[in-house]
């Protein structure tokens, strides 16, 4: 890896040339390692099998494993996955934010990140992630820039030096230390937390509870 895959970019207003760059990254199949309001992510087209593997790959992930994706706005999530009123009430309340909701997903939707028929939703509020997908047609892998199985990292210097020559682009925002998204299951009748994260179970448990008070 050399200093040229490396873009630094302000966390609050990136510069429009490494968006352009970025997506002409993400156009061609490639990967790229990008800030989002938690930690780095690794995003790919999540439309495209081939990219989606070079994600498992990179990460040395089990294809029997999950990966997320990241799309622009609420409106998006019907061209998915299938909202129940549950998961658009969590939606309207933490999104966009650290918030991964697991759907099931649309039928007839032919992706490789859908798992056993469901799929995790992420809308980033990181100006930079949602520069990017709003320019897109095709939704992007929302996974941890990390190799898989092991600790989380917090700079671009760090995952470089882990992930390497497999990433086609790093936009470097500093220091990154946020919680990871919380997932919450919304696939069936009650809502499952899978993984504790930035958005506390009790906010979530609150906000469930003035629903149906």
């Amino acid at each position: 890896m050399t200093d040229r895959h490396i873009v630094a970019v302000d966390f609050d207003t990136p510069h429009p040339e490494a968006i352009n760059q970025t997506i002409d990254v993400l156009n061609a199949g490639g990967l790229v390692v990008a800030p989002t309001e938690t930690r780095y992510g690794l995003l790919a087209r999540a439309d495209k099998a081939e990219a989606v593997e070079r994600v498992y790959l990179v990460k040395g992930r089990s294809l029997l494993q999950p990966i997320s994706i990241f799309i622009s706005n609420l409106k998006m999530i019907t061209h998915y996955a299938e909202p129940n009123p549950l998961a658009q009430f969590l939606a309207k309340i933490f999104l966009p934010g650290p918030l991964t909701l697991i759907l099931k997903g649309l039928p007839g939707w032919d992706s490789p990140v859908v798992r056993h028929g469901k799929v995790g939703i992420r809308i980033s509020s990181a100006r930079i992630i949602q520069a990017i997908v709003e320019r897109v047609c095709f939704p992007l892998t929302a996974t941890s820039a990390n190799v898989s199985g092991l600790a989380e990292l917090s700079s671009i210097d760090e995952i470089s030096r882990s992930l390497g020559t497999g990433i086609d682009l790093y936009l470097d925002s500093g220091i990154l230390k946020g919680a990871p998204s919380t997932v919450v299951d919304c696939s069936g009748d009650r809502p499952r937390i899978l993984r504790k994260g930035a958005v506390g179970e009790r906010e979530i448990l609150a906000a469930l509870r003035s629903q149906t008070a």
